[in-house]
Parts: C-alpha cells; sequence; structure tokens
C-alpha cells in the first residue's frame, strides 16, 4: 500500500491544470487579410489567359526624343533643345491577330503615362508629328483611331480615353484605391475587349474597354510622356 501511494500521487501532480498565461500586448498582432474579391478577379484573369507574353520594344520609328535600353525593356524621354517634340510613343516587337494575351509594365516614379493597345486603320498609319501639340496627340487617343489606352498626368490623376462624337475623346476619371506601380494589360482578340489591372493591389480591375473591334493586327502601345523615370516592360518571369 505504501508503494502504491509513493506511484499515485507523483503522477497527480504531473496532470495537474494550471491557468494559462495572458500574452504580453507587443506579442499580439493583427492579420489584415487582403481583399478576397480582388485576388479571385485577378486569379480568373490569369486563369482563363495564357502565360505572359514575352516581347521587348520596337526601335523602328523612334521618336528623336525617346531613348531605348539595351534590352529594349525601357523607354524615358530627353529633351532635345531647341527643339519641341511631342512624343506618339512607342509600340512593342510583337503583334496579335487572334487570341488572349496579356503583359505588364513597371510605372514606378513615373507622373505621367499612356498605355495600352494600338491598331493601325486602313485609312490611318501609326506615325510620329513632330510639331503637334499636347492636346492634338492626345485627340487622337480614342478607339476610332485605334487607340484603346488609359493614362496618368500630374502624377495623382488616372483617366481612360474612351469613344465620343466630338473631335476629342472622352475622357474618363478613374479611381483608383492604390497607386499603380504595375499595370496589367489584358487582350482578349476574339472577344473585343482590352483590361487593365493594378497589379500592386491585388489585381483589381482599373478599367476595361470592350466591343473593341480589331480591323488589323493589334500591337502593345508604351508613351512615357516627358516624365524623366523611364517605362519598364516587365520580363515574364519577373
Amino acid at each position: 500500500m505504501q508503494s502504491s501511494r509513493c506511484f499515485v500521487m507523483p503522477r497527480s501532480k504531473i496532470w495537474m491544470l494550471r491557468k494559462p498565461k495572458t500574452p504580453p500586448k507587443k506579442l499580439k498582432s493583427v492579420f489584415h487579410a487582403p481583399d478576397l474579391s480582388r485576388m479571385l478577379r485577378l486569379f480568373r484573369a490569369f486563369f482563363f489567359f495564357s502565360p505572359a507574353v514575352d516581347f521587348t520594344l520596337n526601335p523602328v520609328n523612334l521618336n528623336l526624343n525617346l531613348v531605348l535600353s539595351e534590352d529594349h525593356r525601357q523607354v524615358r524621354p530627353v529633351p532635345i533643345w531647341p527643339f519641341k517634340c511631342d512624343n506618339y510613343g512607342i509600340l512593342g516587337s510583337q503583334y496579335f491577330s487572334s487570341g488572349k494575351h496579356h503583359w505588364e509594365i513597371d510605372v514606378s516614379n513615373k507622373t505621367a503615362w499612356v498605355l495600352g493597345v494600338y491598331c493601325r486603320k486602313r485609312s490611318k498609319k501609326f506615325a510620329i508629328n513632330r510639331s503637334t501639340t499636347h492636346s492634338n496627340t492626345c485627340s487622337r487617343y480614342r478607339p476610332q483611331h485605334g487607340y484603346w489606352v488609359i493614362g496618368l498626368r500630374k502624377r495623382l490623376e488616372y483617366y481612360a480615353f474612351d469613344e465620343s462624337s466630338t473631335f476629342h475623346p472622352k475622357v474618363l476619371a478613374l479611381s483608383v484605391a492604390v497607386p499603380l506601380h504595375r499595370v496589367g494589360v489584358f487582350l482578349n482578340f476574339e472577344a473585343g475587349t482590352v483590361s487593365f489591372f493594378n497589379i500592386t493591389n491585388h489585381g483589381s480591375l482599373i478599367y476595361k474597354f470592350c466591343k473593341c473591334y480589331y480591323s488589323q493586327p493589334v500591337y502593345p502601345y508604351f508613351n512615357p510622356w516627358n516624365c524623366p523615370a523611364p517605362l519598364t516592360l516587365c520580363p515574364p518571369s519577373s
């Protein structure tokens, strides 16, 4: 009996429950879950699209006030004194006549830019006019002239150029919750859509053009404007 008592008492002490201690406040943290609806939207967009297209910027017909990097993935403007050049941007080296395609652009530190796609119209030709004004340059950014683009000006003003019945395009102000650092352009040739996503903010939709009619192959379009920071076409693996 004495040996059994010595055996039971230690076990009773081992299984004794103790009151848990409250962790100090400095160890507490709050987990902020991302917007799942925006993540799902981005997932769907990527799921229905093939992997990002691998292409570079096309140096052909490059404007005098634009400079390309050696790998042809960055473009930036340079002043040409005493001439004033209002650039029309630069096209991608690859065109698309069918299928679904997407690519991403790094616009970090940019205060102005225009991005999207360009489709050469039968009666028009992509050209560089070195004597036009800024307002005239913007007037050509409309689907009727083959441009489906969005842009930034004055660092914080985002906008889209849509069709209108007047000479000037309809400039639509865009609401962006998080400043754009990386923009995804999604082209669906058969569906006639061009969509823009804010990759920085879990892939939230920025703007979508619908019922786009492409009479010719479509080219990626880039315009860094007069902001000295480079506009960068991201590699597919980045």
